[in-house]
């Protein structure tokens, strides 16, 4: 169920996007250094630049050693409470990232959608009743409808828009799913992987 309310969020939001996805966004990671910077990052993590050991979160290291983009989502995901928890102790505003900016960001982090492994198709339909997903949405009108219906979506290769719906929404994403009473569901290392590559393949069929 927790992991059905993040998905739902960051899905309900997606055909707002969807518009600006055909342009293609040229990232650097020299631009998401600037970003990292600006929006406030280098009050957990060191800087490219900075002294290691000294802030609380993972030092940001340039260059950085690319990986697949899932991976980095997946990170990303799994830290959105820990994140959030620091900027509300600091009394922070939650900062906005536009596509670009984030596309940048991912870039800086390593991001790279070149070294994309093939899903295990198999593991991400199981991994879609495992992490409760089912429980808030369905999938092609199977399973609950209080969320959007999976198959409706597309894109769910694109780290960029998933990235950027992820971090935007993440403040009202805790609140639903503290409310809930779920526990905030963590993805090992291919999971998200998976899970992602089955609903791609699955709303690619669906057309």
């Amino acid at each position: 169920m927790g992991a059905a309310v993040g998905l739902g969020l960051v899905l309900a939001v997606l055909p707002a996007l969807a518009p600006t996805w055909a342009a293609e966004l040229v990232a650097t990671p020299e631009r998401g250094g600037r970003v990292a910077a600006a929006k406030g990052c280098g009050t957990c993590h060191a800087l490219p630049g900075e002294a290691r050991g000294k802030k609380p979160g993972p030092s940001f290291l340039s260059p950085v050693s690319p990986e697949a983009a899932s991976e980095v989502l997946r990170r990303l995901w799994n830290h959105i409470p820990g994140m959030r928890q620091h900027y509300v102790a600091r009394g922070m505003a939650w900062p906005a990232f536009s596509l670009q900016e984030m596309a940048d960001l991912l870039s800086f982090l390593g991001a790279d959608s070149g070294r994309e492994r093939a899903a295990n198709l198999d593991r991400g339909r199981l991994l879609l009743v495992q992490k409760g997903c089912l429980k808030c949405h369905a999938l092609a009108s199977e399973g609950s409808r209080a969320a959007p219906d999976l198959a409706r979506f597309r894109e769910f290769r694109n780290p960029v828009p998933l990235a950027t719906a992820l971090w935007n929404k993440a403040p009202a994403m805790l609140e639903r799913i503290g409310a809930s009473g779920i526990p905030y569901p963590i993805f090992n290392e291919r999971e998200l992987t998976d899970l992602l590559g089955f609903l791609d393949a699955f709303a690619n069929a669906s057309r």
